[in-house]
């Protein structure tokens, strides 16, 4: 789908990957992925207790 083998994905850290995942996904008009937790503000992230964002 992006253009790497399995052994390219396997060199690369989670971070490299998803960098790439949201640049291809970008210049291919994809739809933002919702799973990063765009959906909660500040505020509802400390009412859950989460910090350190």
């Amino acid at each position: 789908m992006m253009g790497f083998t399995p052994s390219d994905i396997n060199k690369m850290s989670l971070w490299e990957f998803m960098a790439c995942r949201d640049g291809w996904n970008a210049a291919h008009g994809s739809k933002k992925d919702r799973t990063g937790g765009d959906d909660f503000s500040d505020e509802d992230l400390r009412e859950i207790g989460i910090e350190g964002f």
